[in-house]
């Protein structure tokens, strides 16, 4: 841990005269490993969530992300990005065919006579760590970890380990005696360095919980037809791959009823399709796309504090025409039901709602307002100008849909939230937004 690192690391390279190149998440740092100080740091052009480094000559090395298709040229002299290019293909390991029958579907690392792999592609998901001799791919010993697994690196005669979540939690783990020692050598104390790590990790994992408490992580859980999900109250909480079924009768669809839920997060997580009852969540960040919820059934929804990227979308398409139209039935029936679907009078952020009508709806008239499919179709909204802000966007969409109206949200914690406020305010004005 240094003064001017930030983010999780993600690759290295050592260079002469006792320096480190390390990448993180967020700059490519050169380290003076004699003093452990920052001597220079490269942020510009290169972008973040970079994955890699490789080298391309002595002087230049490819900074790039494993999901992006361009990368960076980078001096090593300077310190400066030379060029951009595409990137060529990241080369992978093979999986021999004896050790995908040993359950191999990554490999982790091949070497020190040892093949170590895991069995699963993905690193969040539960899985075995399999560590099979490099000579003839025989299982030298297999190790469940149900909470993921990372990556695996031989040291000494055993092995070190890390779960996805090295970042937030202590995640080592020491596998001793997997290598015979030699001539009767000691092994390498990596056991106490793993101790020490996890140690060091607690300790900066205390100081940073003053600032900012640590989160409880539900990982790769999945709502099956006729699952439900009940009496259930959590405070910062987030949802990494979970996701829920769909289902072909009304009575199986997947229901979430009576949860109470502060600071909540989604990560590459999705409800749609569920029955959300009586639910209460203060606080909602979904980052990645995660906050698209598609045909889901509101009853007594309420959602409070600072909503951050989530968009309810009534609809919910499916590549089987009739599933698409037997969630286009069951919203249709919701809506002959008077009882509420949602409560955002404490509501703020960033939040977009199509096609639950605004009768439905509990609003704040001071950050919401409502436009009708009628108004939409006789009044001229398009003269108004939007200036930087979005909301002009769900007007378009409601003359193109079969939408009663829509409900415009102002988000005030945007960069253009007085232009979000001062569109609602003309829209009011000249009758094109109702005023109640």
């Amino acid at each position: 841990m240094l003064p001017g690192l930030r983010g999780m690391l993600r690759d290295a390279l050592v260079l002469p005269d006792q320096r480190w190149l390390v990448l993180t998440d967020h700059a490519l740092t050169e380290i003076d490993v004699r003093t452990w100080e920052v001597t220079r740091k490269l942020t510009a052009k290169i972008g973040t969530y970079n994955t890699y480094l490789s080298r391309d000559d002595d002087d230049v090395i490819a900074v790039g992300s494993s999901a992006a298709t361009m990368e960076s040229l980078v001096s090593v002299s300077t310190m400066t990005v030379l060029k951009r290019r595409r990137r060529s293909p990241l080369l992978q390991d093979p999986i021999p065919a004896e050790a995908a029958r040993e359950g191999a579907a990554r490999i982790l690392q091949h070497g020190s006579g040892l093949l170590l792999a895991a069995t699963q592609a993905r690193e969040s998901a539960p899985q075995r760590l399999v560590v099979l001799s490099a000579e003839d791919l025989s299982e030298i010993i297999s190790v469940d970890f149900p909470l993921g697994l990372s990556s695996a690196h031989v040291v000494g005669d055993g092995v070190i380990v890390a779960g996805p979540d090295i970042g937030r939690a202590r995640s080592l783990t020491a596998i001793g005696g997997v290598i015979p020692r030699v001539n009767g050598s000691a092994s390498q104390p990596f056991t106490t360095l793993v101790r020490t790590a996890n140690e060091s990790a607690a300790v900066l994992l205390q100081q940073g919980a003053r600032r900012n408490p640590p989160r409880t992580v539900y990982r790769d859980h999945r709502l099956e037809p006729g699952d439900e999900l009940a009496d259930v109250t959590g405070r910062r909480l987030t949802l990494e791959n979970c996701v829920a079924a769909r289902a072909k009768n009304g009575h199986e669809r997947p229901r979430i009823s009576r949860v109470h839920v502060a600071d909540l997060e989604l990560q590459s997580s999705s409800l749609s399709g569920a029955v959300l009852e009586d639910v209460t969540v203060d606080g909602l960040r979904c980052p990645d796309e995660a906050g698209f919820l598609f045909g889901c059934e509101l009853r007594r929804v309420t959602l409070k504090g600072r909503i951050r990227g989530l968009i309810l979308n009534s609809t919910l398409d499916d590549s089987d025409p009739a599933m698409t139209a037997q969630y286009a039935q069951w919203h249709r029936e919701r809506v002959q039901d008077p009882e509420w679907m949602l409560d955002l009078t404490g509501a703020t952020g960033d939040l977009t709602i199509r096609g639950y009508p605004s009768r439905f709806i509990r609003r704040n008239p001071e950050l919401q307002a409502v436009v009708t499919a009628e108004a939409a179709q006789t009044l001229d909204w398009r003269a108004v100008d939007p200036g930087r802000s979005s909301l002009g966007v769900a007007l378009h969409e409601l003359v193109r849909s079969d939408w009663e109206d829509v409900t415009l949200i102002a988000n005030t914690h945007g960069a253009h939230a007085s232009e979000d406020l001062r569109y609602i305010q003309r829209l009011r004005a000249l009758g094109i937004a109702q005023t109640n």
